[in-house]
């Protein structure tokens, strides 16, 4: 049977970040068991399209705060998900948190139901920077919500660590990577901050109220935590992710490898049969007239092609050469030999046993990289 991933939103905050354009709304138990009730029925509307061809590898509960609904809301998930398809039972079952609504209970809880994988949204152990940027968790809540898990059994948790943060300094990323290495965590997604229109910060850097750090020391930013986690045997295996060995997320290397996958949920996206489609992103919308889906594109070889040249290079292991020309019955020396040949004498890319990878350099503009693939 053929894998598949399994990401579903859940669409609750108690407050927005100021740099977060992720759908989300408020949360009350009301609009909570509405939802529940809509994501159960698109669940088993997949019933005919599944029809017992795939096994699910990898299960993502992400948000807004998914550990802000009940844990038998996740338990109702889970379990209408297991009638439908069956769940390996090596999967990996992810859950994205907020450290101020991790109590030892819920974390005991969340174990029972089979999640076995917490991605905590840290983001800084710098108080002032967490107030910046909208936080509703202080540094002393983050620490404690690792150990916390720790202690209710859980052996594979990222963190989220953010950058490019006004007002943040090298000292700054330094700190908060140094404190949660030494909480024994496996795992660490390293983004930079990209302001994105319609958020607060947005408006807030537009109207000259905040300053962004330069591209300079942006660049510093992200050499020094990278060096950091290198020199504490995290292992850069994608541009923004970082991992000890053998805790890379395998949901997360499925959309890097082009698997197919399916998102339920509010404004959640998919990808089958070559054809990318999402839910709408709205609340009401989804619980009252169900999941009248959007198709965003219908992919013909050539897009696929290149869409999975781009997403490959997001890894340090690059584009398998054999796997590439087995996937799509061609040559890939042969259709790329000019961009290969640009590529490497610029220092971007290097060919080494098999793969085509990205340097030091190209993955500084990997964007330039990408766009030359295209022509």
């Amino acid at each position: 049977m053929k894998k598949l991933g399994i990401y579903v939103h859940i669409p609750f905050c108690r407050q927005k970040c100021s740099y977060c354009d992720f759908y989300s709304v408020n949360w009350n138990d009301e609009s909570e068991n509405k939802y529940v009730a809509a994501v159960l029925n698109e669940i088993k509307g997949y019933k005919d399209r599944l029809n017992g061809q795939y096994v699910a590898d990898s299960v993502f509960f992400g948000g807004g705060t998914p550990t802000i609904i009940k844990p038998e809301s996740l338990y109702k998930i889970m379990e209408v998900l297991r009638d439908l398809i069956e769940v390996n039972k090596n999967s990996e079952i992810s859950m994205e948190a907020n450290p101020n609504t991790l109590t030892f209970e819920k974390l005991r809880e969340y174990r029972e139901i089979g999640i076995n994988r917490l991605s905590i949204g840290v983001q800084s152990l710098n108080d002032d920077i967490l107030k910046k940027i909208g936080r509703v968790h202080d540094s002393r809540q983050a620490i404690e919500s690792i150990d916390r898990a720790k202690s209710a059994g859980f052996s594979n948790i990222n963190t989220d660590v953010m950058f490019n943060i006004p007002g943040q300094e090298v000292s700054d990323i330094e700190d908060t990577i140094s404190r949660l290495i030494e909480r024994n965590i496996e795992h660490i997604s390293f983004y930079s901050l990209k302001l994105e229109k319609g958020t607060p910060m947005y408006a807030l850097e537009k109207n000259n109220k905040i300053v962004m750090p330069d591209e300079e020391y942006e660049r510093e930013m992200y050499y020094a935590g990278r060096s950091l986690m290198e020199r504490n045997n995290f292992l850069q295996y994608e541009i923004s992710n970082f991992s000890k060995n053998g805790f890379e997320c395998r949901h997360n290397l499925k959309y890097w490898s082009q698997d197919e996958y399916i998102g339920l949920g509010p404004s959640a996206h998919s990808f089958m049969d070559g054809v990318r489609y999402s839910n709408p992103a709205d609340l009401k919308m989804y619980c009252v007239s169900g999941f009248n889906r959007i198709v965003h594109e219908r992919m013909n070889y050539e897009d696929l092609m290149f869409e999975y040249i781009m997403l490959r290079l997001r890894l340090s292991e690059g584009v398998d050469i054999h796997e590439f020309n087995s996937r799509f019955s061609t040559d890939f020396i042969k259709i790329y030999q000019e961009q290969i040949s640009h590529l490497g004498k610029n220092n971007l890319i290097e060919l080494s046993d098999g793969h085509i990878k990205l340097t030091e350099k190209g993955m500084d503009i990997s964007n330039y990289v990408f766009e030359k693939f295209m022509q």
